[in-house]
Protein backbone atom coordinates (compact mmCIF):
# COMPACT_ATOMS: atom_id res chain seq x y z
CA UNK A 1 0.00 0.00 0.00
CA UNK A 2 1.19 3.60 -0.90
CA UNK A 3 2.05 6.20 1.72
CA UNK A 4 -0.57 7.72 -0.11
CA UNK A 5 -3.12 5.22 1.12
CA UNK A 6 -1.57 5.00 4.62
CA UNK A 7 -2.68 8.61 5.08
CA UNK A 8 -5.66 8.58 3.70
CA UNK A 9 -6.92 5.75 5.82
CA UNK A 10 -5.31 7.55 9.12
CA UNK A 11 -2.76 4.90 9.25
CA UNK A 12 0.34 7.27 9.05
CA UNK A 13 1.66 10.03 11.41
CA UNK A 14 4.78 10.54 9.03
CA UNK A 15 3.52 13.90 7.35
CA UNK A 16 2.20 15.61 10.14
CA UNK A 17 3.90 18.98 12.25
CA UNK A 18 2.34 20.10 15.39
CA UNK A 19 0.44 23.10 15.79
CA UNK A 20 -0.55 23.36 19.71
CA UNK A 21 -0.60 20.77 22.50
CA UNK A 22 -2.35 17.74 20.82
CA UNK A 23 -3.14 19.79 17.31
CA UNK A 24 -1.16 17.76 14.35
CA UNK A 25 -1.52 19.56 10.58
CA UNK A 26 -0.49 18.95 7.07
CA UNK A 27 2.68 20.98 7.00
CA UNK A 28 0.99 22.83 4.08
CA UNK A 29 -2.26 23.26 5.65
CA UNK A 30 -0.65 24.08 8.85
CA UNK A 31 0.91 27.31 6.75
CA UNK A 32 -2.35 28.30 5.05
CA UNK A 33 -4.06 28.08 8.02
CA UNK A 34 -1.35 30.53 9.65
CA UNK A 35 -2.14 32.65 7.16
CA UNK A 36 -5.63 32.25 7.32
CA UNK A 37 -5.58 33.14 11.01
CA UNK A 38 -3.41 36.75 10.56
CA UNK A 39 -6.19 37.85 7.94
CA UNK A 40 -8.97 36.94 10.07
CA UNK A 41 -6.68 38.83 13.21
CA UNK A 42 -6.75 41.91 11.14
CA UNK A 43 -10.99 41.47 11.11
CA UNK A 44 -11.34 40.94 14.64
CA UNK A 45 -11.46 37.44 14.97
CA UNK A 46 -8.79 35.27 16.94
CA UNK A 47 -9.24 31.48 15.01
CA UNK A 48 -8.47 28.37 16.81
CA UNK A 49 -8.32 24.78 15.82
CA UNK A 50 -10.74 22.40 18.19
CA UNK A 51 -9.42 19.39 16.32
CA UNK A 52 -6.47 18.65 13.78
CA UNK A 53 -5.81 15.40 13.09
CA UNK A 54 -7.40 12.20 13.94
CA UNK A 55 -6.08 8.93 13.71
CA UNK A 56 -7.85 5.04 12.86
CA UNK A 57 -7.58 4.09 16.38
CA UNK A 58 -9.30 7.14 17.54
CA UNK A 59 -11.98 7.32 15.26
CA UNK A 60 -12.94 3.61 15.82
CA UNK A 61 -13.03 4.01 19.53
CA UNK A 62 -15.23 7.19 19.00
CA UNK A 63 -17.35 4.73 16.03
CA UNK A 64 -17.78 1.31 18.23
CA UNK A 65 -18.09 3.73 21.10
CA UNK A 66 -21.49 4.93 19.43
CA UNK A 67 -23.00 1.97 18.35
CA UNK A 68 -22.49 0.13 21.62
CA UNK A 69 -23.94 2.97 23.49
CA UNK A 70 -21.39 3.74 25.64
CA UNK A 71 -20.78 7.48 23.55
CA UNK A 72 -24.35 9.52 22.81
CA UNK A 73 -25.51 9.78 19.55
CA UNK A 74 -27.96 13.11 18.83
CA UNK A 75 -29.96 14.25 16.29
CA UNK A 76 -30.33 17.95 14.55
CA UNK A 77 -31.24 19.61 17.31
CA UNK A 78 -28.84 17.98 20.20
CA UNK A 79 -31.41 15.43 21.09
CA UNK A 80 -29.76 12.25 22.67
CA UNK A 81 -31.43 9.49 20.42
CA UNK A 82 -32.56 6.49 22.08
CA UNK A 83 -30.40 3.05 20.81
CA UNK A 84 -33.54 0.42 21.47
CA UNK A 85 -35.74 2.48 19.52
CA UNK A 86 -33.69 2.24 16.26
CA UNK A 87 -32.96 -0.41 13.74
CA UNK A 88 -29.29 -1.53 12.91
CA UNK A 89 -29.52 0.24 9.61
CA UNK A 90 -31.28 3.64 11.45
CA UNK A 91 -28.70 3.64 14.06
CA UNK A 92 -26.11 3.30 11.65
CA UNK A 93 -27.14 6.24 9.38
CA UNK A 94 -27.64 8.45 12.50
CA UNK A 95 -24.38 8.07 13.41
CA UNK A 96 -22.97 8.72 10.25
CA UNK A 97 -24.65 11.49 10.07
CA UNK A 98 -21.82 13.29 12.81
CA UNK A 99 -19.07 10.14 12.87
CA UNK A 100 -17.23 9.21 10.14
CA UNK A 101 -16.71 5.50 9.68
CA UNK A 102 -12.68 4.91 10.51
CA UNK A 103 -10.75 5.17 7.82
CA UNK A 104 -12.74 7.33 5.67
CA UNK A 105 -12.46 10.36 7.68
CA UNK A 106 -11.21 13.92 6.53
CA UNK A 107 -9.74 14.16 9.84
CA UNK A 108 -6.93 11.57 9.12
CA UNK A 109 -5.61 13.34 6.60
CA UNK A 110 -4.24 16.63 8.59
CA UNK A 111 -5.30 19.06 5.97
CA UNK A 112 -8.83 18.92 7.87
CA UNK A 113 -9.96 21.41 11.12
CA UNK A 114 -13.13 22.15 13.35
CA UNK A 115 -12.58 25.48 13.99
CA UNK A 116 -13.99 28.11 16.66
CA UNK A 117 -13.80 31.85 17.49
CA UNK A 118 -11.47 32.67 21.08
CA UNK A 119 -12.36 36.38 20.60
CA UNK A 120 -16.31 35.71 20.74
CA UNK A 121 -16.59 33.77 23.74
CA UNK A 122 -15.33 33.83 27.53
CA UNK A 123 -12.03 32.53 28.35
CA UNK A 124 -14.25 29.47 30.56
CA UNK A 125 -16.60 29.17 27.40
CA UNK A 126 -17.66 25.31 27.08
CA UNK A 127 -17.18 24.25 22.81
CA UNK A 128 -20.14 22.07 21.98
CA UNK A 129 -19.07 22.59 18.15
CA UNK A 130 -22.90 22.70 17.11
CA UNK A 131 -24.81 24.65 14.34
CA UNK A 132 -27.14 27.01 16.51
CA UNK A 133 -23.07 28.04 17.63
CA UNK A 134 -22.43 28.95 13.63
CA UNK A 135 -25.56 30.14 12.69
CA UNK A 136 -27.14 33.49 12.55
CA UNK A 137 -27.40 34.92 16.09
CA UNK A 138 -25.04 32.48 17.60
CA UNK A 139 -21.33 32.94 19.29
CA UNK A 140 -19.71 32.52 15.91
CA UNK A 141 -21.93 33.83 13.07
CA UNK A 142 -19.51 36.73 12.71
CA UNK A 143 -17.01 34.40 12.40
CA UNK A 144 -18.82 32.37 9.94
CA UNK A 145 -20.23 35.06 7.92
CA UNK A 146 -16.78 36.61 7.33
CA UNK A 147 -15.02 32.95 6.11
CA UNK A 148 -17.79 32.30 4.30
CA UNK A 149 -17.17 35.30 2.04
CA UNK A 150 -13.64 34.65 2.14
CA UNK A 151 -14.64 30.68 0.58
CA UNK A 152 -17.20 32.75 -1.60
CA UNK A 153 -14.14 35.18 -3.25
CA UNK A 154 -11.91 32.08 -3.25
CA UNK A 155 -9.91 34.49 -0.64
CA UNK A 156 -9.33 31.58 2.08
CA UNK A 157 -6.10 30.34 1.61
CA UNK A 158 -7.21 27.18 -0.55
CA UNK A 159 -9.47 26.04 2.61
CA UNK A 160 -13.36 25.58 1.88
CA UNK A 161 -16.44 23.56 4.09
CA UNK A 162 -16.68 20.07 2.42
CA UNK A 163 -20.05 19.64 4.72
CA UNK A 164 -21.43 23.61 3.85
CA UNK A 165 -24.95 21.98 2.06
CA UNK A 166 -26.48 19.01 2.79
CA UNK A 167 -26.58 16.25 0.47
CA UNK A 168 -27.92 13.80 1.99
CA UNK A 169 -24.96 12.23 3.95
CA UNK A 170 -22.30 14.00 6.62
CA UNK A 171 -24.76 16.62 7.98
CA UNK A 172 -23.83 20.58 7.48
CA UNK A 173 -20.85 21.27 9.83
CA UNK A 174 -20.21 25.05 9.56
CA UNK A 175 -17.03 24.79 12.01
CA UNK A 176 -15.09 22.15 9.78
CA UNK A 177 -12.57 23.46 7.16
CA UNK A 178 -10.58 21.83 4.57
CA UNK A 179 -7.06 22.56 2.74
CA UNK A 180 -8.28 22.14 -0.43
CA UNK A 181 -4.78 21.61 -2.70
CA UNK A 182 -4.13 18.94 0.11
CA UNK A 183 -7.25 16.94 1.30
CA UNK A 184 -8.28 16.50 -2.40
CA UNK A 185 -5.73 13.71 -3.84
CA UNK A 186 -6.87 11.68 -0.54
CA UNK A 187 -10.07 10.71 -1.71
CA UNK A 188 -9.74 8.61 -4.17
CA UNK A 189 -7.42 6.32 -1.97
CA UNK A 190 -10.36 5.36 -0.19
CA UNK A 191 -11.79 1.80 -0.90
CA UNK A 192 -14.08 -0.87 0.06
CA UNK A 193 -10.92 -3.34 -0.31
CA UNK A 194 -8.40 -1.71 2.06
CA UNK A 195 -10.94 -0.96 4.40
CA UNK A 196 -13.41 -4.34 4.88
CA UNK A 197 -9.61 -6.17 6.16
CA UNK A 198 -9.02 -3.43 8.81
CA UNK A 199 -12.72 -3.46 10.26
CA UNK A 200 -12.21 -7.06 10.46
CA UNK A 201 -9.41 -6.58 12.59
CA UNK A 202 -6.72 -7.83 10.11
CA UNK A 203 -3.08 -6.63 10.53
CA UNK A 204 -2.81 -3.47 8.41
CA UNK A 205 0.30 -3.15 5.76
CA UNK A 206 2.75 -1.73 8.87
CA UNK A 207 1.87 -5.08 10.90
CA UNK A 208 -0.15 -3.52 13.42
CA UNK A 209 -3.63 -4.56 14.58
CA UNK A 210 -6.58 -3.01 15.46
CA UNK A 211 -9.75 -2.96 17.15
CA UNK A 212 -12.71 -4.37 14.93
CA UNK A 213 -15.06 -2.51 13.73
CA UNK A 214 -18.43 -3.48 15.98
CA UNK A 215 -20.96 -2.80 13.41
CA UNK A 216 -19.01 -4.48 10.31
CA UNK A 217 -22.04 -7.15 10.01
CA UNK A 218 -24.51 -4.25 9.31
CA UNK A 219 -22.02 -2.15 6.95
CA UNK A 220 -20.06 -4.36 5.26
CA UNK A 221 -23.57 -5.55 3.05
CA UNK A 222 -23.59 -1.80 2.08
CA UNK A 223 -20.53 -0.36 1.44
CA UNK A 224 -20.48 0.97 -1.10
CA UNK A 225 -23.38 2.83 -1.21
CA UNK A 226 -22.15 3.96 2.87
CA UNK A 227 -18.69 5.47 0.66
CA UNK A 228 -20.93 7.04 -1.82
CA UNK A 229 -23.44 8.59 0.15
CA UNK A 230 -21.17 9.74 3.21
CA UNK A 231 -17.53 9.80 1.10
CA UNK A 232 -17.20 10.39 -2.27
CA UNK A 233 -19.81 12.79 -2.74
CA UNK A 234 -19.49 14.62 0.45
Amino acid sequence: MSQKALIALGLSTSHLVDWAPDVRLDPAARDAFSALTHRAANAGFSLRIASGFRDYDRQMQIINGKWDGRRPVSDAQGVALCRPSQPDEDWLHSILRYSALPGTSRHHWGTDLDIWDAAAVDADYTLRLDPGEYSPGGVFSDMTLWLDEQIAADNAEGFHKPYAADRGGVAPEAWHISYRPGADSYLSEIAAERLLPLWRGEPDPLGNMHEPLTMLHVVEPRIEALLNQYVSTQ
